[in-house]
């Protein structure tokens, strides 16, 4: 081979080696330009795949939470119907109490009285959600919810059961005098006991909002992380793309040389 044309087949094929990966450079820049990432080495996709997968636990974690509560709100409306008909049926008691009421308007009196309880343990049954609930002993379990990344990061919600069984009335009646007076005391130990329950929901409230809390901020914390380690020197890239397109540009004058150079040999073999 004349070594003129060796040399210039292998300065073609190093300019064509640099146009091509030039080429692939421009390609990946102007990609991590325009979707505002950039393309990560294997450590570093490494720990971004550990870090979305942490936010991702999180965010599920949120749910549970989120599911929770709307348990407890229900849970909050309901005790708050049975403490308003717990208080009706005390003032009924208070009335049957009187000795001196006639015989008709005691009828009455109870007969509201049974009816108000009927609907305490209705608002009991019906305060749920999705078949779960907390106040109504007959359906209600304690409920333990994953708050955190793990199966162990769990947050326990406690069953506050406030039926007429659970705050043992279900048997009160106001038909005569004397059994309206010792409802009113089981009356009241009832409304005592619904109040201890609000409570109990509401410091069940509070610790989840804490948690939630929590969570959210790890989980922002950690994906700030995570688009700080994939978010691109837009700067520098410009620059780096710059260059490259500057080295095409020389790339592309060469070939035309050699072009130019290949013809002038032909020209004088003709």
């Amino acid at each position: 081979m004349n070594p003129l044309t060796a040399g210039s087949s292998n300065a073609s094929a190093g300019i064509l080696s640099s146009l091509n990966s030039n080429q692939n450079l421009t390609n990946d820049i102007q990609t991590q330009l325009s979707t505002n990432k950039k393309i990560l080495d294997p450590a570093q996709q490494g720990v971004v795949t550990r870090l979305s997968s942490q936010v991702t636990s999180y965010s599920a974690a949120h749910n549970n939470i989120a599911k929770a509560q709307n348990v407890l709100n229900v849970a909050t409306t309901g005790l708050k119907s049975i403490a308003s008909l717990l208080t009706q049926m005390q003032d009924l008691a208070n009335k049957a109490s009187d000795a001196t009421m006639t015989t008709t308007d005691s009828a009455k009196l109870s007969q509201t009285f049974n009816s108000l309880l009927k609907q305490l343990d209705s608002a009991a049954k019906n305060s749920m959600i999705d078949g779960t609930g907390l106040i109504a002993s007959s359906t209600s379990t304690a409920l333990t919810i994953q708050t955190g990344l793990t199966t162990s990061d769990t947050t326990d919600i406690s069953v506050v059961s406030s039926d007429s069984t659970s705050l043992s009335i279900n048997a009160a009646t106001i038909a005569t005098a004397t059994d309206a007076q010792a409802a009113i005391a089981s009356l009241q130990t009832a409304l005592d006991q619904v109040s201890t329950n609000q409570s109990t929901v509401a410091s069940d409230q509070t610790a989840l909002d804490t948690q939630d809390g929590l969570i959210s901020s790890i989980s922002s914390n950690l994906q700030n992380t995570i688009d700080t380690i994939q978010k691109p020197d837009a700067a520098a890239l410009q620059m780096q793309l710059q260059n490259t397109n500057n080295q095409q540009s020389m790339n592309y004058y060469l070939i035309n040389q050699m072009n130019q150079e290949a013809q002038s040999v032909l020209t004088i073999f003709r």
